[in-house]
């Protein structure tokens, strides 16, 4: 220690400090540190609600609202696209979390119940009736108790977009589409209106936009340029997942594929403008290569997020908490 800084302390502290430069204070164990700045966890649900994102979702009509898929009070899908009008159009957003060794992966999924062009349906062949768009959040882990924001992916249609939040996120099999943005701790995303795709870069919307942020109250936007209108989360293993063996025409799922041996629907029954044309969240098949399964993206995280990006620095692939892969019967580690 400099001797000017000593001449400024008292006696005693003085005397302390040079007993302790001699030597003669016992040494600190060295997980004093840790228990010092280690943190408590988290609950998942804080997790969800500390980093959900803030929604910039353009709009043209009250067909761009977010909502639930139980807007119109069943679980039945295929008459979604009838009852919009009709139906309950609070904002909702659908969210999950898993957990394993070295990360948080939180899943949102926003749902619209019809997916639309500017042209008339019958002239566009662009509509189907349900539409669920998501996005992932990647959050390290770091002794924190809600860890270091590292990634975003999102959902937009037949691709999935990377976005960085940290240096030690770089590309994989995609290629990062810009860094992403934040608000106050929130991913930011920019959704399209009609068809509702989700990316992580500033976009002009037009001809409305409306602004969501999470909070305890579901909110119906004014109009199409609603600038402050509350979401409401809702977990989709209580909800969506609850119902996923409810496959057929005139239920809520329909087309069934295998998953590791097991069966789960791929698509919302529809029967409007085209067959079972949305994805649930645990059945996207976009941009998985030869290397993934249909529904690793949701189902298995940290499988999907090792061959979509690189990560300098640890990865775990053994879940710590998977409900998903549990309630299937899989192992909980990486398949």
């Amino acid at each position: 220690m400099p001797i000017f800084k000593l001449r400024k302390l008292g006696p005693i502290a003085l005397w302390l400090a040079l007993w302790i430069l001699a030597g003669c204070m016992p040494a600190v164990p060295a997980t004093v540190e840790a228990i010092v700045t280690s943190e408590p966890p988290a609950t998942y649900e804080q997790l969800a609600q500390q980093y959900a994102p803030v929604i910039y979702q353009g709009a043209a009509s009250d067909a761009d609202y977010i909502t639930a898929v139980d807007l119109d009070g069943d679980w039945i899908g295929n008459n979604n696209w009838e009852n919009q009008p009709s139906g309950d159009l609070s904002a909702y957003v659908y969210y999950s979390v898993t957990e394993t060794n070295s990360h948080w992966f939180l899943f949102y999924s926003l749902y619209h119940p019809r997916d639309y062009t500017e042209e008339p349906c019958e002239e566009s062949d662009g509509c189907h009736e349900n539409d669920m768009e998501s996005l992932q959040i990647v959050v390290a882990k770091d002794g924190t108790s809600y860890g270091r924001l590292q990634a975003m992916l999102t959902l937009a249609h037949s691709h999935i977009y990377l976005y960085p939040f940290a240096d030690s996120v770089s590309k994989g099999a995609l290629r990062p589409d810009g860094r992403g943005q934040q608000v106050e701790g929130h991913p930011e995303v920019w959704v399209e209106n009609y068809g509702h795709g989700i990316y992580g870069r500033p976009a002009i919307l037009v001809p409305g936009k409306i602004t969501y942020r999470v909070s305890d109250q579901a909110e119906i936007p004014e109009d199409i340029h609603d600038d402050n209108v509350s979401y409401k989360l809702l977990s989709i293993y209580d909800t969506l997942w609850q119902h996923r063996a409810e496959i057929g025409p005139g239920q809520m799922f329909d087309s069934p594929f295998d998953y590791h041996g097991q069966i789960l629907p791929a698509s919302f029954d529809g029967e409007n403008w085209g067959q079972d044309k949305a994805n649930p969240p645990w059945a996207y098949n976009q941009e998985i290569g030869k290397v993934l399964l249909r529904g690793d993206f949701f189902l298995d995280p940290a499988k999907a997020l090792a061959y979509f990006a690189t990560l300098h620095g640890e990865l775990s692939r053994t879940y710590v908490y998977n409900p998903f892969l549990v309630d299937l019967g899989l192992e909980t580690s990486s398949q």
